[in-house]
This record gives C-alpha cells, structure tokens and sequence, in this order.
C-alpha cells in the first residue's frame, strides 16, 4: 500500500500528465480542456477490461509479450510502438476472497476503522492497482491510456454521471471512509478530481473502446465535451446489458468512426469464456472477471475477438 506522501505525488504527477496530453491525440472541449476521446496511432493497440483491485493482472499485462513480438508490452509502450488502454474500475475487488473480505470490513466498518485488518487487505490491493496505474501514465504519457468506469468513484458521489456503488457490502461508502480516514479529505478531494479527467473513449483504426456499452447515440461532440454533459459520462460506464436502445452502438459508430468491419470494445458487465457480442456483433464485451483477458489489436487487420482476445493467467 503506498504511503500518504507517495500516492500524493502520484497523483500530482498524473493529473499534470493529463492535463497536457497533446490535442492531436486527445482533442479538447469548448472550454479548452482534454475532452472525453483519445485518438490512438496506427499501431498494435492492447485493451484491458475491468482491474478491480487486482494488481497482479495489470503487472503482468506489461510484462506480457503479444504473439509476433519479442518484447514486452511495457518495452513497447517505452518506445512508442504500442498503447495500452485500461478500460475501467480500478477499485472494489469482486472474485477470490473478496466477498468474504467485504462482509469482514463491513464489520470493521462499525468500529470506525479501529479494526480493519480486512478493508486494510482489501486497500492495500486496490491502491497498489492504482499506483501502478499512475505509475504507467507518468513513464507512458503518450501509450498509456486509463478510461474511466463506474467504480471510478472514490468519494461514492451521486452526480455527473456517477452513481453510489455496493454489491457485497457497501463498498462505495466504506472505501470513501477508509480513504478519508487514512489518508485526509484533501488527498480524497485531489484523487476524485483526477478520477473525473479520465476521459470516456478510446478510437483506433478500426475499432472503438469504453468501459461499457453506450447507452444512446453519441455524437463526437457528446463525448467531448463530458465535462458538461453528465448524461453522456453515465451513459458509457452505467449501462446494464438491454439498458441501451437498439440503435445506439451502430449510430455511434457511424458518427465516430468511417472505418468498415470495425468493432467496439468493452467490460464492464461479466461474461463466461472469452467474449460475448451484443448490437448485432458491433459490440464485444470480454470481462471475464476470475481471469485475465487482454485484446491486442492489430493495425490492417479488421479485429477477430476469437483470434485477438487471450488470456494472461
């Protein structure tokens, strides 16, 4: 788990990286901000769905060497001949021992945090997953990409697209009070702030990426100015499976993307094995959440989910 001081700097670090990211890669809003989109170079693109407090899936992602190269991804990423795109929820632990651990913090909950040998377990997991993630944007600021999710939330707010989470305990609430009680309000205020500059889409040659599905038609214009438009932020990291109206992927799609056999690609809602397709085949989830799924795309190849998505562990 990192200290006070140094995740403060981490984030400090990170937060002065996304602020300058260059427009031809990031195109700002109307207000001159990094807008909601990243634009990727033409070259292998690696995307990874949901983290959740798991350290050891991000690490060995940028240990991971993709077939055809005899580098790692992190060497790749280093000389600019690759990206990595994290897709979300870097927070709440959900396989493994986590249910248990979460009904065991719950308990701890109530001693406000005078116990808490497992919400410290539990922390100690997701702020080691988020330390790396900074840790990459700073040494990677041009390859390395996080997009926001759903749990990206520390402070558990409702508002500006953000929603209150809990599933086996009250995770949202308990990691917002286990932050402010071990690290300050301050440092909680500084995260929470860099958590809502991550933008919302990633947009390749031939395919798109975002955390989940999009709820409604987007237009370029919608995602990049988010800041502003709160309905656009939920509608990329809340959606349920059926939630989304029927058109919307193939209407986004046609108003982001000009490329044929193009795909888009998400987490957020679990599958078993490797992918599942939803809009007609536009739309590929692949979190499968009790393993490791990375998707490493190709320049000049239309994506194949069967031939593009591995497994690490």
């Amino acid at each position: 788990m990192p200290g006070k001081d140094e995740f403060a700097r981490l984030v400090a670090e990170a937060a002065t990286v996304l602020e300058s990211e260059p427009e031809s890669q990031r195109p700002r809003d109307s207000a001159g901000l990094p807008g909601g989109i990243v634009d990727l170079p033409h070259h292998p693109v690696a995307l990874v769905p949901d983290l959740h407090a798991r350290p050891a899936f991000l690490a060995a992602v940028l240990r991971w060497r993709a077939p055809g190269f005899t580098r790692s991804l992190a060497e790749l990423l280093e000389s600019g001949e690759a990206s990595l795109c994290c897709l979300g929820d870097a927070f709440h632990a959900e396989t493994g021992e986590a249910p248990r651990r979460w009904a065991a913090a719950l308990r701890e909950r109530r001693s406000g945090w005078a116990l808490r040998e497992a919400m410290d377990e539990e922390m100690g997991y997701a702020l080691s997953t988020v330390s790396l993630i900074l840790k990459a944007k700073v040494a990677f600021p041009r390859s390395f990409h996080y997009i926001k999710g759903n749990h990206d939330n520390l402070s558990n707010e409702e508002g500006g697209g953000d929603h209150p989470f809990y599933k086996f305990a009250d995770e949202g609430a308990m990691v917002a009070s286990w932050f402010a009680a071990s690290y300050g309000e301050a440092l909680l205020s500084s995260y929470r702030g860099l958590e809502k500059s991550f933008p919302l889409l990633v947009r390749g040659e031939r395919f798109l990426a975002s955390h989940g599905e999009p709820a409604f038609a987007l237009s370029r214009e919608d995602v990049l100015e988010y800041r502003r438009r709160p309905s656009v932020v939920e509608a990329l990291i809340w959606t349920a499976n059926d939630e989304a109206r029927p058109d919307a992927v193939a209407r986004s799609m046609d108003a982001l993307i000009a490329a044929r056999d193009a795909l888009w690609f998400a987490g957020h809602r679990p599958v078993k094995g490797k992918y599942a397709l939803r809009s007609g085949g536009l739309f590929v989830q692949f979190h499968e959440p009790a393993r490791w799924p990375v998707a490493f795309l190709v320049p000049g190849a239309a994506p194949d989910p069967d031939r593009d998505i591995h497994f690490l562990d």
